[in-house]
């Protein structure tokens, strides 16, 4: 089987540290009084910044956001496992102008952290298209956009957040933890 995985709030726990630098940028730099918006999850949607503000702030500090996260509990583990009877792509919509090298900061992170994988791919904006066109069995996300597309056509395993929790229905299979991703690929 062919599962994809997504790394940022799936394999780690990015958004909280996102969210610390994002207010300490939106106050100290941006400074126009914005609100941060509860169910935000990127630079794109967690304040009204302007391009060239949201270009500024992943230029000074996404690289570091991203050294930061934190490996959720059993994904390493959990991840090596289910390698060992299925094929693991790593998707993530990392990209330029982002990140300035997207493929090797997140190959760095995988590596350091014992994440196992066939195959890592970056910039990848279209996850719907990547799993039709090579055949992914299930993936592992948690952006809404990704979830509801990709489920049209095979199951996604959803890490539960305040972001997604609208995200329901048919392929739509929500867990809390590594473990219970792990149940449930080997039921599929």
């Amino acid at each position: 089987m062919k599962i994809g995985i997504d790394v940022d709030n799936t394999i780690t726990t990015t958004l909280p540290v996102m969210k610390a630098y994002c207010k300490k940028y939106n106050d100290e730099v941006v400074k126009r009084n914005l609100k941060m918006n509860e169910k935000g999850f990127s630079t794109d949607n967690l304040y009204k910044w302007t391009w060239e503000e949201r270009i500024d702030f992943c230029n000074k500090f996404l690289k570091e956001i991203v050294l930061k996260a934190e490996i959720k509990e059993g994904a390493s583990e959990v991840i090596k496992k289910l390698k060992e009877e299925n094929q693991i792509y790593i998707i993530t919509a990392r990209r330029k102008p982002y990140f300035e090298e997207p493929y090797s900061i997140t190959k760095n992170f995988l590596d350091k952290n014992d994440i196992y994988y066939d195959e890592l791919i970056v910039e990848c904006e279209d996850k719907y298209t990547f799993c039709v066109e090579n055949n992914i069995d299930i993936m592992i996300d948690d952006e809404p956009q990704n979830i509801n597309s990709i489920a049209q056509v095979i199951p996604v395993i959803v890490f539960q957040e305040i972001y997604n929790e609208q995200c329901e229905g048919k392929n739509i299979i929500k867990v809390n933890s590594w473990q219970k991703v792990y149940d449930i690929v080997k039921r599929i």
